[in-house]
């Protein structure tokens, strides 16, 4: 293994020993008991998150497809069509009159993290359907003209449908970046394409047309500099003639911000067209539905969870793919617990809770639901309950079936109540879907305020608006095909037919009121008693009318639905099995860096744990890692440091656990150096963190960022 023979500079390679090699890790081998040990019960659990989590990832994969499916669709055809009288050759060249670039604006909003999953769908439709030369830019690697002629031209030139099997690969790097390249090269790779002598690709998934477009894909266009992205559409005008060039510009504002980049004379060179993505929070809403309010997927988010994840996308970053990774984060931590082991299908589920042992079963036992629901039975009930493992487990099979049953029934009454609610003045319980399954996770929603007001001016609605929003009632309810909502459906179709044959008369009061002895009033009665006439009178109950007395009906009869089948899920027994409530998710998707840092540098031993770290309040240890004791050190310096007297010091601090003879002073003098070394690299990581940075009032002092103390 040596190389000191070696009398030339070369690259040695050393294999290593096929016993040495690491041990591929296994996912179960994280998932242990409160032991640490590996059991049947916990790899039965990884292997559950797993199956589970493929599951619901390919369902979020196909809706991510079916998403922009129709703006995808358009903004293909469209690049398919900008260049239908294309050809190469120079008396076509002197026939183009028009140097107006087809480009392609698609709005994508603002939720930046997704843009990279929406541009790589996109440039997938568009190799398979309409060219293989697709480049796709990023303003962070472009902020000059040779930055983006090199990018284009090698993602161009890398494309796999450019080479023949048995040619050379091209070394892009050898190659000037400019355009007469891009057209030498363009016209070469269109002749063989065209040889009758080329073998088809087997790769190709569709035949292209005899002069494919060149797109070029500039994901973050506000970011580009504004005079690079004016030369850079200023040249491609020009070849024109000689490529067909497409531009698809992602905006993630409005398309006023090409216009606010590029001057007149330049985007009167663009041919543009916009295309609208979906909105973010409509993706989100389809994610919540496919995967949260679906019987399929039997893992649930608890209240505080779900509304921790919506806090981070409204008010943070708008990104679904972030939510997407909490929800997995949250799956994979709720079968971390031994509760997670039940969340599965009917069959498996009554399996597992066959084969559980007398520990098992006490860990169930244990949670909140079950006990609340042991001390609501018989005191001999509670016992058995409590001691008879046979008895436990059959009602641990029953209990768990009424859960499924709910979730069976509540999603499509959820929708139903939605569909009622969601046009009311105000909202009073959400616009959104989402907004009321939060409502519901976290109470029984009849309670709230929100519903009493919901339900108070849906008694003042008016016959077309009733009828309109039980049809939609009806067809929120059609839809769920695997929950039995039959009985509900017929009762809410005959409430609507009831309306439509009221008729004319509907406003006719369904009772003549009775006639009441006129009350004379005599020329002494008092201001005070013709008060309280009024107030009487006003009391008095007014006769209803045919339709108010149906429509009671009506809103009476969906109240009881509504407090028959939408219970919060907390007031359940055994929800924890399938709901994951713990509130440690958000210090692990909503961190807080800056104190993680300081807690770091104020106090090491909380995450070194390391005993000869620990120390007293207000005390610095020696013992302490350079630039937590260079941080405490600066703690007690004001606006400006002194870097001369900091390394005092700190180097007295250091030795401060060395003998103070002789020798130790010989000793410091020959590692100031070293000692030197180490501040200056303490200072600098300072720095980086952010906390002191170089100021020009002083040579040797650094300026002081942050303030307060340990």
């Amino acid at each position: 293994m040596s190389t000191s023979g070696s009398v030339s500079k070369a690259c040695f390679v050393f294999k290593p020993k096929a016993g040495k090699r690491k041990k591929k890790l296994n996912p179960a081998d994280y998932f242990v008991d409160e032991s640490g040990a590996r059991t049947e019960a916990t790899r039965a659990r990884c292997e559950t998150y797993q199956i589970l989590w493929e599951d619901m990832n390919k369902d979020i994969e196909a809706l991510q497809t079916d998403i922009h499916k129709k703006v995808f669709d358009d903004l293909v055809g469209y690049v398919g069509s900008t260049h239908p009288g294309f050809c190469l050759g120079e008396e076509i060249q002197h026939k183009v009159s028009s140097n107006e670039i087809p480009t392609a604006a698609l709005v994508t909003g603002v939720n930046m993290p997704d843009h990279g999953m929406i541009f790589s769908n996109l440039t997938s439709l568009l190799q398979d359907n309409i060219t293989p030369y697709v480049a796709r830019l990023q303003a962070k690697d472009c902020s000059a003209m040779k930055n983006i002629m090199s990018k284009v031209i090698m993602q161009f030139m890398d494309n796999k449908e450019l080479l023949d099997d048995d040619d050379d690969e091209v070394q892009v790097k050898r190659i000037s970046p400019t355009m007469p390249v891009l057209c030498g090269w363009y016209a070469d790779s269109v002749k063989r394409s065209q040889s009758p002598n080329k073998s088809p690709s087997k790769k190709r998934k569709t035949s292209y047309g005899q002069y494919p477009p060149l797109v070029i894909v500039m994901e973050d266009l506000e970011g580009f500099p504004a005079q690079v992205l004016q030369d850079f559409i200023i040249i491609c005008s020009q070849y024109l003639s000689r490529l067909p060039l497409v531009l698809v510009f992602g905006i993630a504002t409005t398309v006023t911000a090409v216009h606010t980049l590029l001057p007149h004379s330049v985007s009167s060179l663009l041919c543009m067209e916009k295309f609208q993505a979906q909105p973010s929070t409509e993706y989100l809403s389809q994610v919540i539905n496919k995967t949260l309010l679906s019987t399929k997927y039997p893992f649930k988010l608890g209240h505080r969870v779900f509304q921790l994840l919506l806090d981070i996308f409204l008010y943070h970053d708008f990104s679904v793919v972030n939510f997407i990774r909490g929800l997995q984060f949250a799956m994979l931590e709720h079968f971390f617990n031994d509760l997670g082991m039940l969340c599965c299908g009917v069959k498996l589920r009554t399996s597992r809770i066959r084969a559980m042992d007398h520990r098992e079963l006490e860990a169930i036992r244990k949670t909140s639901s079950f006990r609340r629901y042991v001390e609501l039975q018989k005191p001999q009930e509670q016992r058995d309950l409590l001691l008879n493992d046979k008895l436990t487990k059959d009602v641990f099979i029953s209990l768990l079936k009424d859960l499924d049953s709910y979730h069976t029934m509540c999603y499509p009454i959820l929708h139903c109540l939605h569909a009622l609610t969601c046009g009311l003045p105000r909202h009073p319980l959400g616009k959104q879907l989402r907004e009321l399954y939060s409502l519901v996770l976290e109470s029984n929603v009849w309670e709230t305020q929100g519903y009493k007001d919901a339900f108070n001016l849906l008694r003042l609605m008016a016959r077309d608006d009733l009828v309109s929003v039980l049809g939609q009632c009806v067809e929120k309810l059609e839809g769920w095909t695997e929950s039995d909502v039959s009985d509900v459906i017929m009762e809410v179709q005959t409430y609507m037919a009831q309306l439509d044959s009221l008729g004319d008369g509907s406003q006719e009061e369904q009772e003549e009121p009775e006639e009441r002895p006129k009350e004379r009033l005599s020329k002494t009665t008092k201001l005070h008693d013709l008060q309280n006439r009024l107030r009487e009178s006003a009391k008095q109950k007014k006769k209803l009318t045919k339709y108010e007395v149906l429509r009671n009906k009506i809103l009476d009869y969906l109240d009881e639905i509504f407090r028959t089948h939408l219970p919060s899920p907390t007031t359940l027994p055994l929800h924890e099995v399938y709901y994951y409530r713990v509130s440690t998710l958000r210090r692990h998707m909503n961190a807080a860096p800056r104190a993680a840092i300081q807690t770091a540098l104020s106090n090491p031993y909380y995450y070194l744990q390391d005993e000869t770290l620990k120390s007293e309040d207000g005390t610095i240890p020696n013992t302490a890692p350079d630039v937590c004791i260079a941080y405490k050190l600066h703690l007690e310096c004001g606006r400006l440091i002194n870097l001369y007297d900091w390394l005092q010091a700190f180097v007295m601090l250091v030795h401060s656990g060395e003998e103070n003879d002789g020798a130790g002073t010989s000793k410091q003098n020959k590692v100031d150096e070293v000692l030197q070394a180490r501040f200056i690299r303490a200072v600098s990581e300072l720095q980086f963190l952010g906390f002191i940075k170089p100021t020009k009032r002083k040579t040797d002092h650094v300026a002081r960022l942050t303030w307060g103390g340990c």
